[in-house]
Order: structure tokens, then sequence, then C-alpha cells
């Protein structure tokens, strides 16, 4: 127990003298947490700009355009005379969207021949795409609707007769988490852990080749321990504390100034948050004990690690992904312990189906760390012999 105080003591004392580690345990984390806070800070995207080709220019397309105007999602920034130049406004960017309301617009509708209004938009973007898709085909439909009531008013039929004949089938939706469509609780609360895991595995990394990288004295640290497996621990647990800081940091902005709703056990999400923490430094350690060169190691940490958002399904769904590509996401501890903060936070989830991301978080520690303990005893083995040279050279 001293000797593993006294690594920890000596890992401290290293971490003060390192800027590079300054910079990868606290200040970057934190830099880019706040950065991403207020790049998703307003959480709706609103007011995106849309193009109007109206070559209709009657009193119904002007009215359709004043109602895709007031939609909360879209604006009208630019009126174009024909499709090429709205097409122009979309490429140069001024534009994430094009409405075109053709010539006879009006007289088709009141005819009852049903005219067609047709949105183009850039679906590249597929956020801003879908965005402007679902504010025009909601302005549209407002107006449709009107329309129809209104000439079946002007024919005789009352104000509740004209309604249920415009709209003789209903459908309610009710979104059951995030049914505001909040960038906040959907993208950030995932991203800010997708940050952490890489800086936690990275800063592991460089910390563990201090000691044991080439030309490095890898003695040191083990004799002052008591063993390769106390100098390990001490290594690796100043880290643990410093990124479990930076994440609650996080969490206290995110659940606090954010607004994002906490609905869960916080002591389930506490034991989650350390399993994933020491998941990562263990990837991290594990990828420079196998390596024995930083630089390779660092580069087996971001290729990773770095893409790992993706395969987490926050923006596509793990189920549609191919096996391996699944199996891949079931070893990356972001997976689990982002599916933890959203069984706590949004859904309100109970604990029998909660606890399941934390016994898989729990089950790649274990794995990581027995791998970890067996290319221990292999350096042990390695360094007995060393260890016996020096001692036969002293006597």
């Amino acid at each position: 127990m001293s000797g593993l105080v006294t690594a920890i003591r000596r890992e401290f004392r290293l971490i003060r003298r390192r800027p590079a580690l300054i910079g990868l345990t606290v200040l970057l984390p934190l830099a880019l947490c706040v950065l991403l806070a207020f790049v998703f800070r307003s959480g709706v995207a609103t007011n995106l700009p849309v193009a109007v080709v109206d070559l209709d220019r009657s009193s119904l397309s002007r009215q359709v355009v004043r109602m895709l105007d007031a939609t909360p999602d879209i604006e009208v920034s630019a009126r174009a005379d024909s499709l090429p130049e709205a097409r122009s406004l979309i490429l140069s960017g001024r534009a994430r969207g094009a409405l075109l309301l053709p010539a006879g617009f009006e007289r088709d509708a009141l005819r009852g021949a049903r005219p067609e209004a047709v949105i183009f938009y850039d679906n590249q973007h597929m956020s801003a795409g879908s965005v402007v898709a679902r504010g025009a085909r909601n302005a549209v439909t407002a107006a449709s609707g009107g329309l129809s009531v209104s000439l079946r008013e002007a024919q005789g039929a009352g104000s509740l007769q004209a309604t249920a004949a415009a709209q003789p089938m209903l459908l309610q939706t009710h979104a059951l988490f995030n049914p505001a469509l909040d960038y906040v609780d959907f993208l950030l609360a995932a991203l800010m852990p997708a940050v952490i895991q890489l800086m936690a595995a990275a800063a592991t990394t460089y910390a563990v080749s201090l000691d044991f990288g080439p030309g490095r004295h890898a003695r040191v640290l083990p004799r002052l321990a008591g063993g390769l497996l106390p100098a390990m621990l001490g290594k690796l647990l100043p880290y643990t504390f410093l990124f479990m800081l930076i994440l609650g940091i996080s969490d206290v902005g995110l659940y606090g100034w954010l607004g994002v709703p906490l609905r869960g056990s916080l002591l389930l999400m506490g034991v989650g948050a350390a399993l994933f923490i020491i998941a990562c430094q263990l990837i991290g350690a594990l990828c420079f004990l196998l390596t024995r060169d930083f630089a390779r190691a660092i580069s087996f940490v971001g290729v990773i690690l770095a893409p790992a958002l993706g395969y987490m399904g926050i923006g596509f769904p793990r189920e549609a992904m191919p096996p391996l590509a699944q199996a891949w996401s079931a070893l990356i501890p972001g997976t689990w312990y982002i599916q933890l903060r959203i069984d706590q936070s949004l859904r309100a989830t109970p604990m029998d189906l909660s606890v399941w991301p934390v016994l898989y978080l729990l089950a790649i520690a274990v794995a990581l760390g027995l791998i970890v303990l067996l290319r221990l005893d292999r350096m042990r083995s390695a360094l007995a012999p060393a260890t016996a040279r020096t001692a036969r050279r002293t006597a």
C-alpha cells in the first residue's frame, strides 16, 4: 500500500512538471467540452435560409410563402426567378433549400386539381436538409388544409364539417424522448464522453511511455512501488481521478447550465463513468505495452477511438450496421456508457434494464485489465534477468 501511495504521489508530481500531461488531462478536454457546449447551446436549429421560386405570384402562393417564413425552422432568405437561380443559391451556401410554386398554382387549387409545390433541399447535410424539408412540409400542409376548409365552407358546409372533410383521418404522433429534437440532448450528450474517451486513452499512453518507453529506466517505478502491478496502478489512478473530475464538470454544465434532464440513478451513472474511464485508460496502456513505442501506440489509439462516435449508434442505428461493425461497436467502452447516459437522463429506464450497459463496461474493463496484467507479467520476466545482472555487477 505504501508503494502504491508513493507511485501515485510521484505521478502527480510528474503531471505538474509535464506541460503535455497537463494539456492532455486538463486543458484540452476542458477546452473541447466548453467549445462543444457553446456550439450546441442553442439546441435546436432554427431560421435556416430557404429560397422561394414563385412562378404563380397569386394570393395563395403569397400565403404559402408567408406561412413558410413564419415556420420557426426556416426563413425565406431570397426570392429567385427560376430554378437555376435557386440552385445557384443552394450551391453557394446562401440557401439550404428552395420551394417551387409553379404557374397556375392557385387556379389548379381552386379547381380541386391538387397542384404540387416542390421543395428542393441539400440532403448531403442531412440534419439541415431534414429541418428544411420538415418546415416546408408543415407550411404547405397548413396552407392546403386552410384552403380546403375555406372551399368547403364556401359550398355551404359548416366549420366542423369542413374541417372533418379536409382531414378525414387524423394521426397523433408522440415523441417519447427528446420531443423538441434538441441537439444538446441528441448529440452534445454523446460528443462530450467521446472526446473524454479519446483524451483519457491518449494521456494514459503518453504517461505510460514516460516510464516504460525505450531509453527509459523501466525498473525505477516498479522498485519504488514494490512491483509492476502497484507501479501500473499508481501510474493509472491519478488520471482516473482527473478524468472523472473532467467528466463531472462537463456533466454539471450539461445537466445544469444546458438543462438536459437527469431522471435516473446518480449512483449507477457514477459507477458507469468510473468503469468507462478505466476501460479507456486500459486501451491506452495496452496499446503502448503491446508496441513499446509511443508513436505507434498513439496511432493505434487514434485508429480505435477517433472514429468511435460513428459506431456508437447515435447518428446511425447499430441494428442497421453490418455484423462486423456491430461487433466492433460492442467492444468500444463509449457505446455502453452513452447508452447508460441516455437511459438515465432522457428515458428514465428502470434499473434492471440500465444495469446491462454497466455490466458490459465491467466486462470490457476486466478483459482489458487481464490482457494488461499478462503483458506486465511478460515485462516482469524480461526485467528480472536485467535486474539480476545489475545486482551481480554491483556485488
